[in-house]
């Protein structure tokens, strides 16, 4: 294929289609090449005859940017975004865009990806190339007019702002940018107008008020955003933390410190207290007194329009333009460690883990929110199955705060599910310990009942599992787990009925409540019943070995011994311990009733 011929048919794709399409077609293509680009090993010729023996091929070393050609740039650059390597990425793309400097979809491609790997330098120069053949389209102009806000030319921002608004996906966040773009140059009144139509929205209230009291602050107005950082307050208990936030650094701005601890308060009512929460209340009252400026005015209307995008049926495009809007926000302030929280948060959210990890382990230790930011990266490093890594972190954050108790759940998590039973009940005792007795407290002693049970320490289990249903009344987790677990030992029957139905009621399209039902069924000799409920839990969760096993066992009682056969072979080729394969052996080898 030539190098116009490639040129040719990536612009097919794009323009007639759009990006997100192509995204879809280049993953199949990306894929096929995924090998030779990543260095994966050995493939297989076969023509007619006998396939011979997979030949072991020298892995190829993924290709440079600078020395891609077209099909190859934009090839590894498809590779490396579906395996979440956004920088390397855009440097593929780079490379395609200067093979083919006027395919705007490329370029709107390159920004878009660059702006949520916060990596500016690029994204921006993209951006003003896009936005030379059509100024309508995407976040070009949003990207070009926060380079002119960081540079102090509101004028020419505004000019890209307004040729910018009729775009469906960021015109909800216009009214606020073109108002900090005003701010500057002209009268305070011109520029809140321009909030006013958020006003008949729902949910953008808040910005409404929080932007209002900016701005006020802006142009000296003081007594009028006190009126506004008041009207949120009384909110307060239903609001974000972001708008706690904004309201306790406006009332430290304009000496209202008095009011803090009472915001605070009533906060942490409705939403509990974490480390990050107790660290702003304690570092407000006393952090030196910053004016509002435009600059950072903008940041944070970029930063509420991050939040408001996913406040609402969230979606891949919707955290793709929140992310982009967030790091934005960085980018204007590079000290808004809130927006990096949120960066990291949105991206693992996105099963970004290692991209996350990257972004959050750049927050210094003296920040707020430091060791929430940590208990993330420990989760992200537990999805990454960096179990190590993941106690590490915890282990490190228990140093300064010993009782913690959220902490000792998450390292009794990782243990359970390392198998390290006696330890993690150690841990879940530390968490009992430290935690505030009350209804919180249910999904510890569940855990801690699991860890039990495990140990085979079944009074114990039981006692945890009772009292979790004592603070948390008919919770379908811990209904199961215990009807399941009297069913396992064949004691209790009809009260393990009872409990798993009451899961079932709340849960009857969950595979694994589905069996427990079914199991519950044929253990008290209903086994027609048994056979419906357990086919339709294989159905919900057909690689489970155990719910195999169960429909094989009942398809035997009914009498459909083949069925149950294919059943309890179906069981052997998943994943189980290897106890339950040598009693399923024995099934198969002497059938359910001479076991």
């Amino acid at each position: 294929m030539t190098e116009s011929s490639v040129r040719s048919t990536i612009d097919s794709w794009v323009k007639p289609v759009g990006w997100p399409l192509v995204l879809l077609i280049g993953a199949v293509i990306a894929v096929a090449i995924g090998a030779a680009i990543s260095g994966l090993g050995t493939t297989a010729l076969a023509v007619g005859g006998d396939a011979p023996k997979a030949v072991k091929v020298q892995a190829a070393a993924p290709p440079k940017p600078a020395d891609a050609g077209l099909a190859g740039a934009f090839l590894s650059g498809r590779h490396a975004e579906i395996n979440s390597q956004g920088g390397l990425a855009v440097d593929f793309y780079n490379r395609v865009t200067e093979l083919d400097p006027a395919n705007v979809a490329l370029l709107q491609n390159t920004y878009f990806l660059a702006v949520q790997n916060g990596d500016f330098d690029t994204a921006i120069p993209a951006a003003q190339k896009a936005y030379q053949s059509s100024p309508r389209r995407g976040m070009a102009g949003v990207l070009i007019a926060m380079d002119h806000i960081k540079k102090g030319e509101y004028a020419k921002a505004l000019t890209y702002l307004e040729k910018t608004q009729g775009q469906t996906m960021n015109s909800f966040a216009m009214p606020v940018m073109r108002a900090w773009a005003l701010a500057p140059t002209a009268p305070a009144e011109q520029a809140l107008a321009e909030l006013e139509p958020l006003r008949s929205f729902q949910d953008t209230g808040n910005i409404v008020d929080a932007m209002s009291g900016l701005l006020n602050e802006f142009y000296g107005k003081k007594d009028a955003a006190l009126v506004n950082y008041d009207t949120l307050a009384l909110r307060i208990d239903n609001e974000r933390f972001s708008t706690l936030r904004v309201v306790a650094e406006g009332y430290h701005r304009l000496g209202q410190d008095n009011k803090i601890k009472g915001l605070f308060d009533r906060f942490e009512k409705t939403h509990g207290t974490s480390p990050t929460i107790q660290a702003y209340a304690q570092a407000i009252p006393t952090s030196p007194v910053k004016r509002i400026t435009a600059v950072g005015g903008m940041a944070e209307a970029m930063f509420a329009a991050s939040e408001l995008l996913l406040m609402n049926d969230p979606n891949e495009l919707r955290a793709q333009v929140a992310t982009a809007y967030a790091q934005t926000a960085l980018f204007l302030d590079p000290n808004m460690d809130i927006a990096r929280r949120f960066i990291g948060s949105t991206l693992a959210a996105r099963n970004r883990y290692s991209a996350s990890n990257e972004v959050l382990s750049k927050l210094k230790k003296n920040a707020v929110g430091y060791y929430d930011v940590q208990m993330q990266i420990a989760d992200n490093n537990v999805r990454l199955q960096k179990p190590r890594d993941a106690l590490v972190v915890l282990q490190e954050v228990l140093k300064d705060k010993p009782q913690w108790s959220e902490v000792h759940v998450a390292i009794g998590d990782i243990q359970r599910n390392e198998k390290k039973y006696g330890e993690a009940v150690a841990s879940y005792d530390n968490a009992l310990k430290f935690s505030p007795d009350g209804p919180q407290n249910w999904a510890i002693h569940y855990s801690r009942g699991i860890a039990h049970e495990r140990a085979k320490n079944w009074d114990a289990a039981e006692a945890d599992f009772k009292r979790a249903l004592e603070l948390r009344p008919d919770d379908p987790n811990v209904l199961n787990y215990l009807g399941y677990s009297y069913l396992d030992r064949g004691v209790k029957l009809g009260e393990a009925r009872k409990l798993i139905e009451g899961a079932y009621k709340q849960r009857p399209n969950d595979g694994y409540i589905i069996d427990s039902f079914g199991w519950a069924l044929f253990m008290n000799g209903e086994y027609d019943l048994a056979v419906q409920n357990l086919e339709k839990a294989v159905e919900s969760a057909p690689s489970d070995g155990t719910i195999n096993e169960h429909l094989g066992d009942a398809y035997w009682k009914v009498g459909r011994r083949n069925e149950a056969r294919f059943q309890w072979n179906r069981a052997l080729s998943l994943e189980i311990e290897e106890p339950q394969r040598a009693t399923i052996r024995t099934k198969l080898e002497r059938g359910l009733a001479q076991q």
